[in-house]
């Protein structure tokens, strides 16, 4: 029925007014979040047919983060409202240097948080969907998120879907042990994988080149493609971006892109859309899909907010040269 369908959670990301202080703050500017929910709302931005399965509050706040997923262009017919829950919000406070930047999470007990493996009928929402995606920042959330995540890998698998995750390891959900129990369990049900050698090191332990890194995951988990990103900061306000993949055997290099910083949040997810955009329209192109997920990535870092609103032609006008592109190497 749809191209992607996304398991996770919508939040609210609340900052004051650029550079101002969360401590003094008297204003916050809202964005609707969500790493889940951004990869859907992404593909659909590009063209794709997209869904997005949680649970949001049955008040106003949940019926602002509903309409804005809606005004994306991602369906919400499955995303059950909720009376009494309470939503997630993430505070912000953008920053230059050399102040550091705050983040305060205020998502504890959330309505995503409740999500339960039988409170969908998985089956009917999976059948004829092409790509079933989650991460690793909702079985993070509670118990019964990391049981409903494996639930929902395994029922697409059976469906035939192609299954994606982002490992996405967030310190303040879980600590690392508990996250390698849990992962290790999920990620031989993932086709498509995006990891990074931090959470690469210190949760699974993975150590050596690049190439060694993704070959552990082969290895251990048996994911078709993983790729390996690599973020680069020179200051808040300028950084490059580059990936790399294993996929049957061969090392494939993307792209690097340098470009300036508005908004980094959301920028890894932007990656994640583009991957997997380049790669179904391509037919399995690893080289197309790298290239049009690092592109997409240096983009949403240019725009405020955590979707990327551009188009595929943009997407191709940076691939053709319109941009500061470096070499392949």
């Amino acid at each position: 029925m749809y191209d992607l369908v996304s398991l996770g959670e919508v939040m609210l990301r609340m900052s004051p007014p650029r550079y101002e202080r969360l401590r003094r703050a008297t204003k916050l500017d809202v964005q609707v979040a969500g790493s889940q929910l951004n990869v859907a709302a992404n593909l659909a931005r590009l063209g794709w047919s997209t869904a997005f399965i949680s649970k949001l509050p049955d008040n106003p706040l949940g019926l602002l983060a509903r309409d804005a997923c809606l005004s994306y262009g991602v369906s919400m017919e499955y995303v059950n409202m909720v009376p009494g829950a309470r939503m997630g919000v993430n505070y912000l406070e953008f920053t230059v240097e050399p102040r550091a930047g705050v983040v305060v999470y205020d998502r504890a007990g959330s309505a995503a948080s409740t999500v339960e493996p039988n409170d969908f009928d998985w089956v009917n929402i999976l059948k004829g969907t092409k790509l079933a995606y989650t991460d690793g920042i909702f079985p993070g959330l509670s118990e019964s998120c990391a049981q409903t995540a494996m639930t929902y890998l395994q029922l697409a698998r059976q469906q035939g879907c192609l299954t994606a995750f982002d490992v996405n390891y967030r310190y303040h959900l879980w600590t690392e042990s508990r996250a390698k129990v849990v992962l290790s369990r999920l990620l031989p049900l993932v086709d498509v994988l995006v990891t990074n050698r931090f959470v690469s090191e210190n949760v699974f332990g993975f150590e050596g080149s690049d190439a060694t890194v993704m070959q552990h995951y082969a290895d251990n988990f048996g994911c078709k493609l993983i790729c390996l990103t690599t973020r680069e900061m020179v200051s808040p306000m300028r950084g490059a971006w580059s990936s790399q993949a294993l996929y049957d055997g061969e090392i494939i290099v993307g792209r690097r892109l340098e470009f300036d910083v508005v908004d980094r949040f959301g920028t890894g997810d932007a990656y994640m859309a583009g991957v997997l955009y380049g790669f179904v329209t391509s037919a399995g192109n690893v080289q197309h899909a790298l290239d049009f997920g690092n592109a997409l990535c240096a983009l949403a870092h240019t725009i405020e907010g955590d979707v990327a609103q551009v188009s595929v032609d943009e997407v191709e006008a940076v691939l053709s040269g319109g941009y500061n592109a470096q070499p392949r190497r």
